[in-house]
C-alpha cells in the first residue's frame, strides 16, 4: 500500500477496482498478520528461556505470514493489470523489499500502521497534514521497537555484550535514532552494526520529516490567527457599514416625507392668495 491514501474515486482511477476491493478485504487479515507476526518475532528475543517448542511455533507463524504476505503481493501485482505492475511495483517498494528480502521482514509491522492511517482517514474527518503526522509517529514508533529487538538479538550472540536487556535496547535505539550517539552502548557484532548503519539512515530521514510536520504546523498556525485576525476586521467594517447605510437610508427617507409636505403646503398658498382678490372685487360691487 501507498504511504498516503487517496480518496476512492482518485484510487479507482489510479488503480483497477478489482485491486482496490482487495486490498479493502484484506486490510483487516494482513492488520492480524502482522500482529501475530510481532508477537511470534518478540516472544522468543523477550523471553530466551521459553521452551523449545515456543521457538519452532514462532518460527512456523514467522514462516507462515512470510508466506501470505507474498501471496498477498502476487495476487496484487496481477490484479493491477499488465499495463500497470510496473507501476505498482515501483509505488510499493516496501511490499517488494519484505517479500525479497528476509531480513527486512520486520517491515511487515508498517503495515499495521498503513492501516490504522486508512482506517483513522476513513472514520475521522482529518486534514492530510493528521494523517501523514498519524503515519509519521506510527512508523517511528515501529521502527524503534523492531530496531530494539533486532538489536537485542544480535548482541547476545557477542562475547561481551553491552546489550542485554530490552530497555538498554531501546535506550540504544532512542539515542542512536535521535543521531545523538552517547557511547554508552555499542553494538560488537557485525549484524548489529548493519542494523545501527539502517537505523541512522532512516532517521536521519524521520527526523526530517518530523521536523518539517512540525514547522509546517507552527506557520499554519500562525497563518490562521492571522487569518482569524483579518476575518473578525473584515466582520466589523462590515457591521459599521451596514450602520452607515442604515443610517443614510433613514435620513433619505425625512428628507423625501419633508418634499413631499412642502410640495403640499404651495398649491394650498397660492389657491389663498387667488381667492384673497376675488373676495375683494365682490365687496366692492356692494359697495356700489
Amino acid at each position: 500500500m501507498p504511504g498516503e491514501t487517496p480518496s476512492p474515486p482518485e484510487e479507482e482511477e489510479r488503480w483497477p477496482r478489482q485491486l482496490t476491493a482487495w486490498e479493502r478485504a484484506t486490510n483487516l487479515p494482513l492488520f492480524v498478520l502482522a500482529v501475530l507476526f510481532l508477537a511470534a518475532y518478540a516472544g522468543p528475543i523477550l523471553y530466551p528461556d521459553l521452551p523449545d517448542w515456543t521457538d519452532q511455533a514462532a518460527k512456523l507463524v514467522n514462516y507462515a505470514v512470510y508466506a501470505l504476505f507474498a501471496f498477498d503481493f502476487i495476487v496484487r501485482l496481477n490484479l493491477a493489470g499488465s499495463g500497470k505492475r510496473w507501476k505498482f511495483v515501483y509505488t510499493h517498494p516496501l511490499d517488494l523489499i519484505m517479500v525479497l528480502i528476509p531480513l527486512a521482514r520486520p517491515l511487515r509491522l508498517v503495515r499495521m500502521v498503513l492501516v490504522l492511517v486508512e482506517v483513522f482517514s476513513r472514520h475521522a474527518r482529518s486534514s492530510l497534514r493528521t494523517r501523514a503526522g498519524v503515519y509519521i509517529t506510527g512508523v517511528t514508533m515501529m521502527i524503534l521497537l523492531v530496531s530494539s529487538l533486532a538489536v537485542l538479538d544480535a548482541e547476545r550472540a557477542a562475547e561481551n555484550p553491552q546489550i542485554t536487556n530490552f530497555g538498554d535496547a531501546l535506550w540504544w535505539s532512542v539515542v542512536t535514532a535521535s543521531t545523538v550517539g552517547y557511547g554508552d552502548f555499542v553494538p560488537q557484532t557485525a549484524t548489529g552494526r548493519v542494523i545501527a548503519t539502517i537505523l541512522m539512515f532512516v532517521a536521519i530521514g524521520l527526523v526530517g520529516l518530523v521536523s518539517g510536520s512540525l514547522a509546517s504546523w507552527f506557520v499554519d498556525r500562525v497563518a490562521s490567527g492571522g487569518e482569524a485576525e483579518d476575518r473578525a476586521e473584515m466582520a466589523a467594517l462590515d457591521r459599521r457599514l451596514a450602520a452607515v447605510e442604515a443610517q443614510v437610508a433613514e435620513i433619505h427617507a425625512v428628507l423625501v416625507r419633508g418634499e413631499r409636505a412642502d410640495g403640499a403646503e404651495v398649491p394650498a398658498q397660492q389657491a389663498a392668495e387667488e381667492a384673497e382678490p376675488a373676495g375683494e372685487q365682490g365687496s366692492s360691487r356692494r359697495d356700489r
